[in-house]
């Protein structure tokens, strides 16, 4: 009697990396903040662009682990040492961020904070858009994995949670979308 074969995919969890974006938890501070950040990657993302945004994300830490392997490779020369690791450091950043310029104006992210004194939670941001998104795209992601759901419908549930998240505020290079410039334009005629 084979038990495995009736055996259903485990669900998904709902924090961390997946192939849609992530989910971080920011578990109370001392400062009694808490909060979550649902990041949404634009639909039809590959892998390889994923694959360096989370290079990107993590360079902070994984760099200067990187910057201290240099500099204790070099330890008989110190100061040859520490411009290497500062210059590899720098170039991952560069390197990085210019690799990712199409893709990171894409991401879209909902961050929810709750204030944790006076008594009563205060929420601020909206919780609803974050639950029924983060729940939409992790029951879908399960619905993939069982065979229930086709990539292409995948990537239409996925484009419709990315439309309905807020757009990102600050435009890279103080570019304006180009909605507003058809409104600017419209205004001053």
């Amino acid at each position: 009697m084979d038990t495995n074969r009736d055996r259903r995919p485990l669900p998904t969890r709902r924090t961390g990396w997946h192939p849609w974006g992530r989910c971080t938890v920011q578990p109370v501070s001392r400062a009694l903040w808490s909060g979550r950040t649902l990041e949404v990657h634009a639909p039809g993302t590959t892998a390889g662009e994923l694959l360096l945004l989370r290079a990107l994300q993590v360079w902070g830490a994984g760099g200067a682990l990187v910057a201290v392997g240099l500099v204790a490779a070099f330890h008989r020369v110190p100061a040859v040492g520490v411009v290497v690791a500062v210059l590899v450091y720098v170039a991952g950043f560069v390197l990085l961020t210019r690799v990712t310029r199409r893709v990171r104006p894409g991401v879209r992210r909902l961050t929810i904070t709750v204030f944790h004194g006076n008594g009563q939670p205060e929420v601020h941001g909206d919780v609803r858009l974050l639950e029924a998104s983060l729940d939409l795209l992790c029951l879908v992601e399960d619905a993939v994995r069982r065979g229930q759901v086709s990539r292409v419908e995948y990537e239409q549930v996925w484009g419709q949670v990315w439309r309905a998240m807020p757009e990102p505020a600050v435009r890279a290079a103080g570019r304006p979308r180009s909605g507003e410039l058809a409104q600017r334009r419209g205004t001053h005629r």
